[in-house]
């Protein structure tokens, strides 16, 4: 087996966050996937155990059925697409599995609203990929770097250009009346000059109650329960300081 994900994982104590627990997900032979929790800072080891670990099994039920009114990406996805393959970080910590494929079809679900009302800022979904008739992966249009990076490398950036084209992405979502309450650099490629918004698994109707996939510490409002405007609002004050910051 082999490690395809890993995370650590924090928890509120005394108003504080403080390290709980890392979780690892391994990919074994014939595309089984496996989870496993340890008290370990797994950024901090040099190496870590697999064989040590107490492993637990994903069935491949855990993949949420697909609507045959989904779009379905071309088999196999075009080379020159990003293939977004459903994070299994949330499966085991989700109530029943039915909440982690719930986590999926919302993204799916979001990514439908946004094909029929494409917006040069939004990511151009091209549909699912298909599995055993289970959702595997969504395809989209690739792009090399993401705003995070151009700033962590201090990339030359029209910022100005770029922080307007992530307001028309994040206006053109709220008129559709959805909300990505997950809005922060490294969610924002970039296609030459223009910021293109990504990652809509934390995508909600206005209003909506928020699952257990939310925003990023730092960028989101926190312990935020419903899909407001607000939220994206709040993160795009964070990104404008960002990109203002050395300009």
């Amino acid at each position: 087996m082999e490690i395809c994900e890993k995370a650590e994982i924090f928890a509120v104590k005394d108003g504080d966050y403080v390290f709980d627990h890392s979780k690892i997900i391994l990919q074994g032979a014939d595309d089984e996937y496996y989870y496993a929790k340890t008290k370990q800072h797994i950024f901090r080891c040099p190496q870590i155990d697999i064989a040590g670990l107490d492993v637990i099994r994903i069935p491949g039920d855990a993949w949420p059925l697909a609507d045959p009114t989904f779009t379905r990406a071309t088999e196999p996805p075009p080379s020159e697409c990003y293939v977004k393959r459903p994070s299994l970080l949330y499966y085991g910590d989700c109530s029943d599995k039915a909440d982690y494929g719930r986590l999926i079809l919302n993204e799916v679900e979001a990514c439908e609203v946004l094909r029929l009302h494409p917006h040069p800022n939004i990511a151009q979904y091209l549909g699912c990929v298909v599995r055993d008739d289970r959702i595997r992966g969504l395809c989209f249009t690739k792009h090399p770097v993401t705003l995070l990076q151009m700033l962590e490398d201090g990339k030359h950036l029209q910022r100005t250009i770029c922080l307007r084209g992530i307001e028309a992405g994040v206006r053109h979502m709220h008129d559709l009346g959805l909300v990505h309450n997950d809005l922060n650099p490294s969610n924002i490629m970039m296609d030459g000059e223009n910021p293109v918004i990504i990652d809509f698994d934390s995508c909600k109707r206005e209003g909506d109650r928020l699952g257990s996939k939310t925003g990023t510490l730092g960028w989101a409002l926190e312990a935020e329960k419903f899909a407001r405007r607000e939220n994206d609002l709040h993160s795009l004050s964070k990104i404008r300081a960002a990109l203002m910051k050395e300009n």
